[in-house]
């Protein structure tokens, strides 16, 4: 993309989560813990099995992560990192943070040096990763033949990799309309909650997604696309709320331009691949959790799974709302879930359930979650 040479991560699992608790500060949240030691895990296999020098790899490798997310555990992600990589032999070694402003910094040495164009094409590629990972989330649960879909969809998305991005896209369109799908009544279950536990797809959150699809259900999914329009957003809303004049500022009219960009693209993109995949009105959502929801509370997922509930129950998007966090999650479990039980006593057509993960009990999460869907599973066959 920018003339630089990268190696995707591999998937957390729990033997990241033990290294991470190894050498992380007590009391972390599952993403920390799951991130920072498998970033040290893949660290220690470049240097104990492909035998790669210590001060090799602390000077040619860099690690790229999103952080700073208000009075979120998150916001000391580089604090973790910088302890775990100390303590496992890799101090210096380079971390950079994707912050919730838009800035690249590094925690630690010289960062990348991005250009604009870089800055956009990342972007572009974040979006075209959530509609292909919507596209495999709800395509999964009616497949004719087990695993057609994740297959046909890896095939699409090496596609998109290897060629032109608009001559990559229509090829991978025309391998998605290869899925061949079955007619299947399905209740909707909605995934929010915490970013990373209702994002990632593995051990992090007991691979929650196709949990639910062998529970009989179907996942409607949240995007990082629309994540990053929530934070255009609040900086927007910030804007016009300390503004000294009634007219719009520079800074107002360049992020307006910047949402209406990102919404235009990724509406293009849907539209070339065949997915219909809508993007939230933030500006509506704000105003629905106003009500419930102290608009300046900044962190995690700020307002937006309050908001999400409404939204859905009013508009009867989804039969059963689950809202998934690491265990204790301040953002989450602390501040949204105690307006959650009022939202839930206003708008009772929705089913709603806030679940914790703490890489043990897997057992506790899957019965609250059956429970859920029991309930949901019946009407959704009448």
């Amino acid at each position: 993309m920018a003339g630089l040479k990268f190696e995707i991560m591999p998937e957390p699992n729990n033997d990241s989560l033990q290294i991470g608790r190894e050498f992380g500060n007590r009391g972390q949240c599952n993403p920390t813990y799951f991130t920072v030691g498998n970033l040290v895990k893949h660290l220690m296999y470049l240097r104990d099995e492909l035998h790669v020098p210590t001060e090799k790899i602390i000077s040619d490798y860099a690690f790229v992560t999103a952080g700073g997310c208000g009075p979120c555990r998150m916001g000391m992600y580089s604090t973790e990192y910088r302890k775990a990589l100390r303590d496992s032999g890799f101090t210096g070694f380079r971390v950079l943070l994707f912050s919730r402003s838009g800035d690249v910094q590094d925690v630690l040495m010289d960062g990348l040096k991005l250009t604009n164009k870089d800055i956009i094409r990342f972007f572009m590629a974040i979006m075209v990763g959530d509609i292909l990972n919507t596209i495999n989330i709800r395509r999964r649960p009616f497949e004719i033949t087990p695993g057609s879909v994740d297959t046909i969809v890896k095939a699409a998305r090496e596609e998109i990799d290897t060629a032109h991005w608009i001559k990559g896209l229509f090829k991978a369109r025309k391998i998605l309309k290869t899925i061949k799908l079955k007619k299947e009544k399905r209740p909707i279950v909605h995934i929010m909650g915490e970013f990373w536990a209702k994002t990632t797809d593995g051990e992090g959150n007991y691979h929650l997604f196709r949990f639910i699809e062998k529970e009989g259900g179907v996942v409607s999914n949240e995007t990082v696309t629309d994540w990053l329009l929530h934070q255009i957003w609040r900086a927007r809303w910030s804007a016009a709320r300390t503004k000294k004049s009634k007219f719009i500022t520079s800074t107002e009219l360049q992020l307006k331009v910047l949402e209406l960009m990102i919404a235009g693209i990724f509406k293009t993109m849907c539209f070339i691949l065949g997915e219909k995949n809508k993007l939230s009105d933030h500006g509506s959502l704000a105003q629905a959790a106003g009500e419930h929801f102290d608009l300046h509370v900044d962190g995690g997922e700020d307002h937006m799974e309050v908001a999400h509930h409404i939204h859905i129950a009013k508009h009867k998007l989804a039969d059963l709302i689950i809202s998934v966090k690491p265990f204790t999650c301040l953002s989450s479990s602390g501040v949204s879930d105690g307006v959650q039980s009022k939202i839930s006593e206003l708008y009772p057509q929705v089913e709603f359930i806030a679940v914790e993960t703490n890489g043990d009990s897997a057992t506790n999460f899957y019965s609250r979650i059956q429970m859920a869907m029991q309930k949901v599973i019946a009407p959704s066959l009448q």
